[in-house]
């Protein structure tokens, strides 16, 4: 995979407690972009989901339901890990 550099402007306060947890900030940077990546999908998919709602097709609401519980978990456990 192609790397690219970018500078970001970040409160320093965020920044010190980052080092706290790792050295290696660009795997951090890394790490949080993909999750919000994989949220952004999510709610994309959500969002047509909410569409289907219309055909009443239950699997997808279903479907939903598991991705919504998903992101909380992931929410959850990253708020933990953090603390």
């Amino acid at each position: 995979m192609k790397t690219i550099k970018k500078t970001i402007s970040i409160p320093e306060e965020i920044y010190k407690e980052v080092q706290e947890f790792s050295e290696n900030f660009s795997q951090i940077v890394k790490d949080a972009l993909k999750e919000y990546l994989e949220k952004k999908k999510k709610e994309k998919i959500l969002s047509m989901a909410g569409s289907l709602k219309a055909w009443e097709i239950k699997d997808g609401l279903e479907y939903e339901k598991e991705i919504r519980e998903e992101d909380i978990k992931t929410q959850k456990a990253r708020e933990n890990s953090m603390y």
